[in-house]
């Protein structure tokens, strides 16, 4: 028996128990546009393709176009009738239909006949593609906070330093910038660009379970940054990295290659079975999703800004900077394209294998076996470049 279908039909929790999920409700504003977009979900014809077979990758299909989600406001809950929505606010879970045109209904899987499901998925919105596939330049940050707000020392500052000397990480793409909250040599001539905390709010709230300040304000002027330095604009695709990830660029290239970009510019959704699965340690967005962005950054801060540290109507409290950048990019319509194959995040229990999932301090034990373009966490030195050099081969020093 299909255990995900039956707690489905019984109107059960999926096996993804809450605690896990990031959860919005509908008090986000919900764009015109992305409500058009859930209207022609609905309207779409029904597709039997086993659910096995329904991953969104928005590689380019032969009528140019790329398959998209719409926004977490936009969709279902696993209690809603999802045929009007024709979309799930968990991630990777897809619209089954129980009674066509009539009755839908989201869940991770289904089994066609149990509970009079036929499992037959509501279509997934496109887009069509106005830059084509194979552009992959790419213009990478990473953020080095100083002040942290935990007295505990941080390795940021090392891993950035070492991945300079050996042009590791985003010192391996086209275009590449160091923001953080105080100018600091990482070596090789190469110092960090600051940031300013202009309106007072990088060191407002902590977290209660790390100690550290939370991030979203200074990753808004880190974004601010982006923009007024304009160095995206040469490059096809923008990757913020954090430092603990190992990022292979070349890797990211390959991924990319079949990949293109919309009108309103697209951004990749990294980890499933959550709500809003935009993870920080890799965020990749296209060039026309950089545009809207940093665009929109004063829109953003003003709808945002005034309740993001006490979590607005985010149920887990304070916003990181992936939400604020999520949310930010959702309400101006940038294109969200879910990719469970860009990174292999520890942070994301569905990356986990079997029998790690509920240990939080998981990360690969061998990378030579992971082809993800990215890999986290990996916080001490050793252990990012013993990781780095399982999937090179070389041997790197110290400091």
């Amino acid at each position: 028996m299909d255990i995900e279908a039956e707690r489905l039909i019984e109107g059960e929790q999926c096996e993804e128990s809450p605690k896990h999920w990031r959860k919005s409700s509908g008090l986000l504003v919900v764009a015109a546009g992305l409500v058009g977009l859930a209207g022609v979900a609905c309207a779409m014809s029904l597709r039997k393709t086993p659910a096995a077979h329904m991953g969104l990758d928005a590689l380019v299909g032969k009528d140019d176009v790329v398959e998209i989600a719409p926004s977490d406001a936009a969709c279902s809950t696993w209690k809603e009738n999802c045929m009007e929505t024709g979309c799930c606010k968990v991630t990777g879970h897809k619209c089954f239909v129980k009674t066509p045109n009539v009755m839908a209904m989201c869940n991770k899987t289904c089994t066609p006949g149990l509970k009079g499901f036929d499992c037959g998925i509501v279509s997934a919105p496109t887009m069509p593609v106005v830059k084509p596939a194979g552009q992959t330049s790419l213009y990478c940050i990473a953020v080095l906070t100083v002040n942290t707000g935990n007295p505990k020392p941080s390795t940021e500052k090392d891993l950035l330093t070492l991945q300079n000397k050996y042009k590791a990480s985003i010192f391996g793409c086209e275009g590449k910038t160091v923001f953080s909250d105080e100018v600091v040599d990482l070596g090789e001539g190469y110092s960090t660009v600051q940031v300013v905390d202009t309106y007072n709010e990088f060191h407002e709230v902590k977290r209660a379970e790390t100690g550290s300040w939370v991030n979203w304000a200074m990753f808004f002027q880190v974004w601010w940054k982006v923009r007024e330095m304009g160095v995206w604009h040469d490059h096809d695709w923008t990757i913020k990295v954090d430092p603990d990830a190992v990022f292979l660029p070349a890797r990211m290239r390959t991924w990319l290659s079949g990949r293109a970009d919309t009108e309103h510019g697209v951004y990749f959704e990294n980890c499933r079975d959550v709500q809003m699965g935009f993870f920080g340690n890799t965020e990749v967005m296209s060039n026309k999703g950089t545009s809207v962005l940093t665009a929109n950054l004063e829109d953003c801060h003003v709808a945002y800004a005034p309740c993001a540290d006490s979590g607005c109507d985010w149920k887990w409290g304070p916003w990181g900077e992936d939400v604020f950048a999520q949310r930010c990019m959702d309400r101006h319509h940038v294109e969200k394209v879910q990719a469970w194959d860009e990174t292999t995040d520890g942070a994301c229990k569905s990356d986990r294998p079997e029998g790690e999932r509920d240990n939080k301090k998981w990360s690969a034990p061998d990378c030579s076996v992971v082809k993800t373009a990215a890999i986290h966490p990996f916080k001490k030195p050793e252990d990012y470049f013993k990781c780095l050099g399982q999937i090179t081969g070389e041997t790197y020093e110290l400091l």
